[in-house]
């Protein structure tokens, strides 16, 4: 996020100035009397709307959920997205419709099922797994549905008082003093 607001920062006003006025500017692309020569500042807000446009179209058509409760509902957007580069593919080959079934089910499995690194021996604290593997030897491995639920629960909410700390508020002034 730095590094993207620092670039903006930098290529935003290079392109203001480079397309302000553009019948001064470049008199042989813009003729006088046009809506560029009425408005001479037209022309780096609709570079800038249509930027913006393709970002949020891109977004729309290619970028997959990450919602927990919503990365299994079907995506319109995201099957046009793979239509249209199946319609520009090369070879002619069409991307299948995304289903739930095609989605990874991998997060809800256990990282612990197998015995832990040799550094990692103990568990202390865990709820689901003791400290040691001889206290409850019979204990059964959860089910992806129990997995599932237990990644369905929303987690606690922070107050504004914990969210605007010191350091926070020291950033969110600094980047409003420099834009």
């Amino acid at each position: 996020m730095p590094f993207v607001w620092s670039f903006g920062s930098i290529l935003g006003p290079f392109i203001g100035g480079a397309l302000a006025e553009p019948c001064v500017t470049y008199p042989s692309l813009f003729a006088r009397g046009t809506v560029f020569d009425r408005y001479p500042f037209l022309l780096p807000n609709v570079v800038c709307a249509m930027i913006l446009m393709l970002g949020i179209l891109v977004g729309i058509l290619f970028l997959e959920e990450t919602h927990q409760e919503k990365k299994y509902r079907r995506d319109i957007g995201l099957e046009i997205g793979r239509r249209l580069l199946g319609f520009f593919d090369r070879k002619g080959r069409r991307n299948p419709p995304i289903k739930c079934i095609d989605a990874n089910l991998e997060e809800s499995r256990s990282l612990l099922e197998d015995e832990p690194p040799p550094g990692y021996r103990t568990t202390e604290g865990s709820p689901r797994y003791p400290s040691s593997r001889s206290l409850s030897p019979a204990a059964p491995p959860y089910s992806r549905s129990e997995a599932r639920i237990t990644w369905a629960r929303k987690a606690p909410t922070v107050g504004m008082q914990k969210a605007f700390t010191r350091p926070v508020i020291v950033h969110i002034v600094g980047f409003g003093i420099l834009a």
